[in-house]
């Protein structure tokens, strides 16, 4: 199938903004309304999906080649406007259609074809298997079999058992003659929208919590029979596993981005909130809460970071798209970007909430549901183990898509990772050159005890370090202005404060007096960084405005004594 001469979606810049699609009844319907049933709030995101994915017409040739309108999607305002809807675009568009494309683009027969058409125009749902309940972080070693036939005609798609059976996001371990062949993806039509297929159990799974459900299930296969075609890619080769899940380091990328416009609609409602609430204290005349450092600190740190972030995604993006990399240096430049952006985002989205009281709490201010929604597991532990033991490096990847970027001497945040890296390293060998002689061949490996205890603990905080200096590079690079660098900068070396206190001759008072002073500084540019974030009109929760709270509580149910 012949991908390559597909129309590309249009660039950001010549595109309409999805703004307009707010004033559709659809997206003016909330799935968080307490009136809504959680199936109907799953045929809404699945609606609003179809709609995103419709706007942004993205072409096969856009997603098999990751085009900057790819990226773009996940980089939208509205992006943040349904986590279930965003969760349908990432399976259907990047691990169900990019895998399709990846691994057997290039086939012709028309059924193919047809089934191409109809993900990327939304008339098939498409699922992406790869866990399993026995097996998540270790995938490579899930049990559901593909079991060739004697005559070549097909597969039978086995559970062996109960723990074996897939969640959620299908893989399969191909066998061929009783020899495993590896784990290949399999393509199995699991219901018409209406019934099972014969052999496909699957059981949904409660709802997770957070602001739209999707439905997750627990699906398993009873000798489910298959065509020949259903296997993806060649039959005679045994691909790589990181090369067979691919597309998951595409969706740490992209998924990640969407946490940032959640960051950066967190900080607007707070900041709105904040401007319309007031106080007085002492007796004295009422003011903006916004005006306590203890309010607009929280608000103006995590718009700085959002900005930050979005050039990190931009410039991590280049990397995947247009670098030579090798797949592992860029599944560790986007765990790189997940870890950093997960983290400032949950740490935020939990300050914001506390700074707006009571009201930080419930599900129609949207604060509580992007706490939730930020909450995802993020492996750092194999990227910093493969970087201790010199396997590859991200520097040079990643820097080569920069032109003017920061020095060490100028950027503090890179002395910090790299010198993490020297330290971590150094103690190791410290430890196992006074390791007992004559002890086990796994005594001087990542595999040793002397590793688990020493090593394993501090990956997070390395990988951390490495994305803040990455995303503090790419802002100066980018020309963002001075008051946001400053204040990323300042935030973020007091995550660490002890290491740039031993290290640098820094003090904590003076580390604590370079935040409040960047937060001075920052105070008048406010209204500019939430111009910047672009994220405002997408935004309509009752605690903005008085008008939208004051209708608000007009739909609110009323309990009251009977008029005598």
């Amino acid at each position: 199938m012949n991908v390559e001469t597909t129309p590309r979606a249009p660039t950001q810049q010549s595109r309409p903004s999805t703004y307009q699609l707010l004033d559709t009844e659809l997206f003016r319907r909330p799935t968080h309304s307490r009136v809504l049933t959680s199936a109907e709030r799953v045929q809404i995101s699945f609606a609003k999906a179809r709609n995103i994915v419709e706007f942004y017409a993205l072409s096969l040739e856009d997603i098999r080649s990751l085009s900057q309108a790819f990226w773009d999607l996940y980089s939208d305002p509205i992006i943040a406007n349904d986590s279930g809807a965003t969760t349908f675009i990432a399976i259907q568009y990047n691990l169900v259609i990019g895998t399709i494309l990846d691994l057997a683009g290039s086939r012709a027969d028309s059924d193919l074809r047809v089934l191409l058409d109809d993900l990327l125009h939304y008339r098939v749902q498409g699922s992406f298997c790869l866990t399993e309940l026995d097996h998540g972080l270790d995938a490579a070693n899930i049990e559901t079999t593909a079991e060739e036939l004697a005559d070549g005609s097909g597969y039978i798609l086995h559970t062996p058992h109960p723990g074996a059976a897939n969640v959620g996001i299908i893989m399969a371990r191909l066998r061929r003659k009783n020899i495993d062949c590896g784990i290949r993806p399999f393509l199995v039509h699991l219901h018409d929208g209406k019934n099972m297929q014969p052999g496909v159990i699957s059981r949904k799974l409660p709802d997770r919590g957070g602001s739209s459900p999707v439905w997750h299930a627990i699906t398993s296969f009873e000798n489910v029979r298959l065509p020949a075609g259903a296997l993806l890619g060649p039959a005679d080769a045994t691909l790589p596993f990181a090369q067979t899940i691919w597309r998951i380091a595409v969706g740490s990328l992209s998924l990640t981005a969407v946490k940032i416009v959640a960051l950066a609609y967190s900080a607007c409602i707070v900041a709105r909130y904040s401007q319309r609430r007031l106080t007085a204290a002492g007796g004295g005349s009422p003011r903006p809460i916004i005006s306590y450092p203890t309010q607009h600190g929280p608000i103006l740190k995590a718009l700085s970071q959002s900005i930050v972030l979005a050039q990190f995604y931009k410039y991590a993006t280049k990397a995947f798209t247009l670098g030579e990399e090798s797949l592992r240096v860029r599944h560790g430049i986007a765990t790189c970007f997940k870890v950093v952006a997960l983290r400032m985002g949950l740490q935020a989205s939990l300050e914001l909430s506390e700074r707006c009281g009571a009201q930080g709490l419930f599900n129609y201010n949207r604060l509580s549901e992007s706490f939730l929604d930020l909450q995802r597991a993020t492996l750092s532990d194999c990227l910093a183990i493969e970087l201790l033991q010199g396997r590859y490096t991200l520097d040079e990847a990643f820097f080569a898509h920069l032109t003017n970027p920061p020095s060490e001497n100028t950027n503090p945040l890179a002395r910090h990772a790299s010198e993490l890296l020297i330290q971590t390293r150094a103690m190791l060998a410290r430890h196992w050159n006074n390791s007992t002689p004559g002890a086990g061949p796994d005594e001087r490996t990542h595999r040793s005890e002397h590793f688990a205890r020493l090593v394993l603990p501090q990956c997070k905080r390395i990988v951390e370090a490495i994305g803040t200096s990455y995303a503090y590079a790419s802002a100066v690079d980018a020309g963002i202005p001075e008051p946001v660098l400053r204040l990323f900068l300042a935030t973020a070396m007091r995550e660490d404060e002890a290491w740039y206190i031993e290290h640098l001759g820094m003090t904590q008072v003076g580390l604590f007096e370079a935040e409040v002073q960047a937060n001075q500084d920052a105070l008048p540019h406010l209204e500019e960084w939430l111009e910047m974030s672009g994220v405002e009109r997408y935004i309509e929760v009752p605690i903005m405005r008085k008008e939208w709270w004051d209708d608000f509580v007009e739909t609110l149910p009323v309990y009251k004594a009977a008029k005598l």
